[in-house]
This record gives structure tokens, C-alpha cells and sequence, in this order.
């Protein structure tokens, strides 16, 4: 049996130490009583350790057990008294539609006539979600790939760190407080892992057919057939919950790898300023679904923020927010944008081939 080589254990050693901090950020979130103090408290932790220079990663099967994990315990909280709430969906799911077009417009005129950015640049920065696919059609173009990735990831940054303390500030909150996890009755250990294993099964079945977000949203699915047709009455317990929540923060902070003082100090306030720009038009469009739906601001304004399908879904579940309102409207949003950026693009750019 061969030894591992100095690189796995290097690659080892660092996703220990990156986990280790997510967790005590996490534990100081907690501890001061902030909003989804697992997510944000893991995620500055690793932030600061990525703009340190220190070598931070989270392997790959442990994001996939940790989102097999938040997808079958979001499932759990689906009951025919929130689906019959989809009725209302077809509203809130137009204002979004309206939401996406007007904050990408806005990030765009923002980007280029006041920070001066050329509109290939502005246009990938100003996409609301989708970070895997905008890098990757943004690399096949003039853009500045080091604009585009720090503004995208700064935005995502903010919308965790912050959004549930200016919800929170607002009284706009779920059903259970915060900062809190989603409590539940103690369940077998037999009854959780056949959840679990059904929402697994699920989640790498919605991977394989290209779904967004699959393995999340899968998980989510077959855990909520299961409750919703009282085959299982399993809720996920929080030895499970926390650790899940502490990868998807560090997940989010590993985006940040690379980026130095000197990107921070020269991208910061223009990305900033079209953060608070997207921020704003989505605020106006949330309000607006409220309106006509009747329904919570806050959880309108979280199921809009332009952020990560996986990433946002989780958080508005850990806010105490309706999983299948969240969940839904992120797919949505990034379906529309998978649809409409490269036909935006062709229009824009031509054949988005560099220049």
C-alpha cells in the first residue's frame, strides 16, 4: 500500500484547517445570536484565511454529503399547507422574471458609465447567479475575468454575510428565530439514513438529467415525497445540520482563493456600489410581489437575491423561510439565465469569441 503523496496530504491538511475555522467562525456567529450563524460565521472565517494567502479547499465528496444533507433536511419541512401556497407563485415568479432583467440592467449601466468598465466586463459582473456558467462563457471573451469573478463572488459574500442582519434588523424573519437551527423530534438513526439515502438517490438522479442545482434540489424532492406521502416522519438532527452548514459558508469562502488585498483594494467600491445597485432594484421588485401576493417581505426578498441556486436556497432555509418557495424561485432565476445570457450574449457580442 503505497503512501500518500506530499500533495494529498498537504491538500488534507488544508481542508482540515479550513473546515476547523469554518466551524469556529460558526461557533462565534452562534454564540453572538446572528442571523444563519453556521453559513455567515464559516464564511468570513474562510474569507479571511483566502485573503491571508493560506491554502484553503473543501474536497468534493464532502460538499456532496453536506448538500445531500441540506437538500433531504429542506425536504422535511414541505407540508400540503405551504404547496398550497404555489398558488400564488405564478405572481412572485413575474415579478422576479422582471426583477433579473432590471437588476442586470441596472449592474450594467452602473459598471459602465460611472466605473467606466467595458460592457463585455460589466455585462458577465451584472449577472444575478450563475457563477460556474457566467466565468465560463465570460472566458470565452475580452472581458476582465478578475472583475467579472471578484464582483460575482463579492456579491454572493455580501448576500450571505449580511442579508440575514438587515432582515433581522428589519423584523422580516422565518418561523423559528435566525440563528437558530430548524428544531425537530428525535428520530432512529434507521428512519434518518433510509431519508437520507432516498434523498441521495435523488439528488445524483436530478445531476444526471442536467437539472440546476441538482443534487440540492433532488435531495430536497425525494425527501419531500417521502414526508408529503407519510412514508417518513424522519427530521434530520443538528449533529447533521451544523456540519452541513459549516461546509456550504467554507464552500462559499473557497471562491475566494486567490484574491489579495491589492484586487480588494482596486474592485472593492465599484462592485460594491453595483451590489448595492442589484440590491435595491430586487428590494423594489420583492416589495412589489409582497404587495400583490400578500406575502412576507423578507422571504420574497431572499428567494429574489441574486445569488447561488444552492447557496441562497440554504440560507433562506436556515432563516426559517419556506423551502419550497426558496427553492423554486432560484431555479427559477437561474433556469431564465441559462436561457437568456448566451442568446444576450450572441446579441451583444457576436460570437463571444475573444478579441
Amino acid at each position: 500500500m503505497r503512501a500518500p503523496s506530499t500533495y494529498t496530504m498537504r491538500r488534507g491538511f488544508a481542508a482540515v484547517a479550513t473546515l476547523a475555522a469554518g466551524a469556529l467562525g460558526g461557533i462565534v456567529f452562534d454564540v453572538l445570536g446572528l442571523p444563519a450563524s453556521w453559513i455567515s460565521g464559516a464564511l468570513v472565517s474562510t474569507l479571511v484565511l483566502a485573503v491571508a494567502g493560506a491554502p484553503i479547499v473543501v474536497p468534493e465528496f464532502v460538499r456532496f454529503v453536506a448538500f445531500v444533507i441540506l437538500g433531504t433536511s429542506m425536504g422535511t419541512a414541505l407540508t400540503p399547507d405551504m404547496l398550497s401556497r404555489a398558488a400564488n407563485w405564478p405572481i412572485s415568479m413575474a415579478c422576479l422574471a422582471l426583477s433579473v432583467s432590471a437588476t442586470m440592467l441596472g449592474g450594467v449601466l452602473f459598471l459602465t458609465r460611472v466605473a467606466k468598465w467595458d460592457l463585455a466586463s460589466a455585462f458577465y459582473a451584472s449577472a444575478p447567479g450563475a457563477f460556474s456558467t457566467v466565468i465560463a462563457m465570460a472566458g470565452e471573451t475580452a472581458a476582465d475575468m478578475r472583475k467579472v469573478a471578484f464582483a460575482q463572488a463579492l456579491r454572493l459574500f455580501l448576500l450571505v454575510a449580511a442579508l440575514p442582519n438587515v432582515l433581522n434588523a428589519l423584523g422580516s424573519t422565518g418561523q423559528s428565530p435566525p440563528h437558530a437551527l430548524p428544531m425537530a423530534d428525535p428520530s432512529s438513526l434507521a428512519a434518518v439514513g433510509l431519508l437520507l439515502l432516498v434523498g441521495c438517490a435523488v439528488g445524483l438522479l436530478a445531476e444526471r438529467v442536467r437539472i440546476p442545482g441538482g443534487l440540492i434540489i433532488g435531495a430536497l424532492a425525494g425527501s419531500a415525497a417521502m414526508h408529503l406521502t407519510d412514508l417518513s416522519e424522519a427530521q434530520l438532527p443538528a449533529y447533521l445540520l451544523v456540519p452541513a452548514f459549516v461546509v456550504l459558508g467554507a464552500s462559499v469562502g473557497t471562491r475566494f482563493v486567490g484574491t489579495t488585498l491589492a484586487t480588494i483594494r482596486s474592485f472593492m467600491a465599484v462592485s460594491l456600489g453595483a451590489f448595492l445597485v442589484a440590491l435595491s432594484l430586487s428590494a423594489c421588485f420583492a416589495a412589489l410581489a409582497a404587495a400583490l401576493t400578500d406575502d412576507d417581505f423578507g422571504k420574497i426578498l431572499t428567494a429574489f437575491a441574486p445569488g447561488a441556486l444552492e447557496t441562497m436556497s440554504a440560507l433562506g432555509f436556515a432563516m426559517g423561510f419556506d423551502p419550497a418557495f426558496m427553492s423554486a424561485h432560484h431555479l427559477f432565476r437561474f433556469a431564465s439565465l441559462s436561457v437568456a445570457l448566451p442568446v444576450a450574449a450572441r446579441l451583444l457580442f457576436g460570437t463571444g469569441t475573444r478579441t
